[in-house]
This record gives structure tokens, C-alpha cells and sequence, in this order.
């Protein structure tokens, strides 16, 4: 079984490969298609960057996806900007749905897609209690994803009211598209690294290590603890 971990910029996947270190040991590399890729053999978990943006991050995600052994589960790892004020900087947000904001429907009377974290691995973290076992907090919850940058109070509450999200990103409807596309489970796991204000600009990077080690934290325990591959769930008009 294999546990693929994407990260969107080369810093996340510095910082989760450096924590992985530590807890697993040194990495080894692998050639996946065209890529060139992070993969701790013992525990069944490959690395990749995808990129920056929605585009870029489906079509690595679905590269990786095309040249792997089918892939038990996919990861989008990375940090995001806080849409509530009870998840602060260090605290990780785990979708239970991917929420593609920057769609625009309207014209087509359609809601607006949605992609929703596999059912059994929120289950299993639900049940181990993994949010009592942290320092820091772990929130379950919906995910807004799109190619803006959040760094407008007005604008964060524009975002929480219409999609119901407790943190935004960019990459995260592009891995989850990928990832419905070949029926593989997916799930969203994001590291607080601003609160999606007027500083988000100055300190999205100084807190991208705190963020990403307690993102580190989640997904090895998602790989730790592996479920049987069960397609993933599609959200109604995939």
C-alpha cells in the first residue's frame, strides 16, 4: 500500500521530508514517470512537489497517479490561511470537503463542486482521537480552494460565509479532481500558516515550519495506519 504526499512549493516538501527524517529515517529517491521523487520505502510513502496552483497540482498529482501502483491514498499536504479565528497559526485543518471557490457556476444554476475527503481515513482519525493526542489543534472541516491569494479580512469573511471553509488554499480541488478521476481516496491536510489578513504577505513563509511539522504529524499517522483502497467518494456533477 502506498501513501502518495503532495505538497504544491518545494519549501513544503523541504519541511515535511526533514520531519519525515526524523521520525522515519534518511529517504531514499525513485524514478515515478517523468519524476524524480522523495520515498520512504519502509513505510510506503512517496513524495512529490506539484506545484503552484490548481492546474499544475492535478496534473502532477495525476502523473503520479498514472506511473505508481495504484496508490492506496493521496495526500495534498501543505499550509493555508486560517478563515476562522479559532484555528491559529501551528493548528492543522483536515477536509472533510474540498470546496473549488473560484469557480464560477452561476450562469449554469450550479452549486458551487465539491470534493470530499475520503470517508474511511476522517473516520479512522475521528476514532483514534487524534485531535486530543496534539499540541497543537486538529480541525475537521471544509477547505476553500482556489488560485487567490486570501489576504483581506473582508474578503476571508466573503469566503467563510459562502463556502463554509475553515482555511483556504490554492492546490487542493486540482489534487482532488485528479484523484476522483482515477477512483483514488484523497484527502486534504493543511497547516495554518496566516490568518488570511494584511500580515498574511510577511508571515505566510517565517511560519511555513511550524505549519508544516504539525502537518507532518497527520499524515504519517494517515500512513502509519493505512486502510484497505476503497474509490473515492464523488461529489454530485463530477
Amino acid at each position: 500500500m502506498t501513501t502518495l504526499v503532495i505538497t504544491p512549493i518545494a519549501e513544503e516538501l523541504e519541511a515535511l521530508t526533514a520531519a519525515f527524517d526524523r521520525r522515519w529515517g534518511s529517504h531514499g529517491m525513485r524514478d515515478a514517470g517523468r519524476l524524480r521523487v522523495p520515498e520512504y520505502r519502509a513505510k510506503g510513502v512517496i513524495l512529490c512537489q506539484g506545484g503552484l496552483g490548481k492546474v499544475q497540482f492535478a496534473v502532477t498529482t495525476q502523473h503520479l497517479v498514472d506511473n505508481l501502483a495504484s496508490p492506496s491514498l493521496a495526500v495534498c499536504a501543505g499550509i493555508a490561511g486560517s478563515l476562522t479565528a479559532s484555528a491559529r497559526v501551528g493548528d492543522v485543518i483536515v477536509g472533510t470537503a474540498t470546496v473549488e471557490h473560484d469557480f464560477n457556476p452561476r450562469a449554469l444554476d450550479r452549486p458551487l463542486p465539491e470534493f470530499y475527503g475520503s470517508a474511511p481515513h476522517l473516520a479512522a482519525l475521528r476514532e483514534a482521537r487524534i485531535a486530543e493526542r496534539q499540541e497543537f489543534q486538529v480541525r475537521l472541516g471544509r477547505i476553500a480552494s482556489g488560485d487567490e491569494a486570501i489576504v483581506d479580512p473582508a474578503r476571508a469573511r466573503e469566503l467563510r460565509a459562502r463556502t463554509g471553509a475553515l482555511a483556504v488554499a490554492w492546490e487542493g480541488a486540482g489534487g482532488a479532481r485528479a484523484a476522483a478521476f482515477s477512483q483514488i481516496p484523497y484527502v486534504e491536510v493543511r497547516g495554518i500558516s496566516d490568518m488570511a489578513d494584511h500580515e498574511a504577505v510577511e508571515t505566510w513563509k517565517a511560519n511555513l515550519p511550524a505549519a508544516m511539522r504539525s502537518v507532518a504529524s497527520i499524515v504519517a499517522w494517515l500512513a502509519e495506519n493505512p486502510i484497505l483502497p476503497r474509490a473515492a467518494k464523488r461529489a454530485p456533477g463530477q
